[in-house]
């Protein structure tokens, strides 16, 4: 087995707490799957699993669209995110694993973004920023999902920060 795929089992089941098998909808098509939900409904069966194989209540979700830094294209993410006074917070976890998801790679590129909330289509803006340097939007997110401390402590393992990224609506009206 190639290091890449244990590496994704591992966070697959540091994730689930254990319980990976409660992770049913996964791989390209499950993923395609989510992100055709929260367009269209603003509820995603990934973040619902995890919730449960993890005992946390169901966060929302909402969908990122980034431009690819290289390839220039679309990129869509299915994201749980926590309000942060008139913007909207989502972390770039993936499970703790020792990368950082391309989506945020993408933001720190391109910070010109779109959400899908609540089955509006909205441009924002990203920033973003980690733990180390914004402690209390740290504190914040971890007070509303307090498995966000546990993903920091295992990618630092890996010699990775959490990223967090706030997203401002362009515009300038609250998100929440």
């Amino acid at each position: 087995m190639s290091r890449g795929k244990r590496i994704g089992a591992e966070t697959r089941s540091f994730a689930s707490y254990g319980r990976s098998w409660l992770i049913v909808i996964r791989g390209p098509r499950g993923m395609a799957f989510d992100r055709f939900l929260v367009r269209r409904t603003g509820f995603s069966l990934v973040s619902l699993q995890y919730a449960l194989a993890g005992r946390f209540p169901y966060n929302p979700t909402l969908l990122l669209t980034t431009v690819g830094r290289r390839s220039g294209q679309l990129r869509d993410a299915a994201l749980p995110y926590v309000p942060h006074g008139p913007d909207l917070v989502v972390v770039g976890s993936k499970g703790g694993g020792p990368k950082d998801p391309a989506w945020v790679v993408n933001a720190r590129h391109h910070d010109l973004c779109w959400i899908v909330l609540r089955r509006q289509t909205i441009a924002v803006r990203a920033r973003v920023t980690d733990g180390e340097r914004d402690p209390e939007l740290f504190a914040h997110v971890v007070a509303q999902k307090p498995n966000v401390g546990r993903y920091a402590e295992r990618a630092a393992g890996f010699g990775r920060q959490i990223p967090l990224v706030v997203l401002s609506a362009v515009s300038g009206e609250p998100l929440t």
